[in-house]
């Protein structure tokens, strides 16, 4: 009887791996379709894997009568449910002229001549690029899905909007994180 649950288990992991790997490449594939920015895959595979454990220490927390577990189970699929919420709720989709930011319940369409400057944070993992318009602030980061051909639309659409020569702005460098002017650049 234990080698057959040992097969079984073994099946049922193998069966997962694969599920995941799958269900990834899927997703890869719909990203790479789409013009938008998303948050890295990375959250939706982390949040399947939350509900993983949550499903295996509820269903141990039951057996053993565990409360422990039960709260475990409670906490993963918790991590797991805003996980799926956050990568389905936060994205920037864009075409030539505009794009249309998503967080949450907060939406709003920007034309690329609204940005009036950035502002970057470089970390040891990436960078963080705030771009500020007159009334709002969007935050990307470079580990986000689509970050830089976002960015170098962005930047041609900035300098279509407001009649400058892309090859000619100083400011522009792409590899120092810069595609729009700076704060101080914006305020001279």
């Amino acid at each position: 009887m234990k080698p057959l649950f040992l097969i079984l288990f073994a099946a049922f992991v193998f069966g997962l791996c694969f599920a995941v790997d799958k269900g990834s490449a899927c997703l890869l594939r719909k990203a790479k379709n789409r013009q938008s920015v998303r948050l890295p895959l990375r959250y939706p595979l982390l949040s399947l894997l939350a509900f993983v454990c949550a499903v295996i220490s509820g269903t141990h927390g039951i057996r053993s009568k565990s409360t422990l577990f039960l709260i475990a189970a409670v906490c993963f699929l918790g991590v797991g449910i805003y996980g799926f919420y956050a990568y389905h709720n936060m994205k920037i989709t864009y075409d030539k002229e505009s794009f249309f930011f998503q967080n949450g319940k907060f939406s709003r369409k920007f034309s690329f001549g609204d940005i009036a400057y950035q502002r970057v944070a470089i970390t040891r993992r990436g960078c963080c690029l705030v771009l500020c318009t007159q009334e709002e602030e969007v935050v990307l980061y470079s580990s986000m899905q689509g970050f830089s051909p976002f960015l170098e639309t962005a930047y041609l659409g900035y300098c279509r909007a407001k009649g400058l020569d892309p090859e000619a702005q100083s400011w522009h460098d792409p590899q120092a994180h810069r595609w729009f002017p700076d704060d101080i650049d914006a305020e001279k």
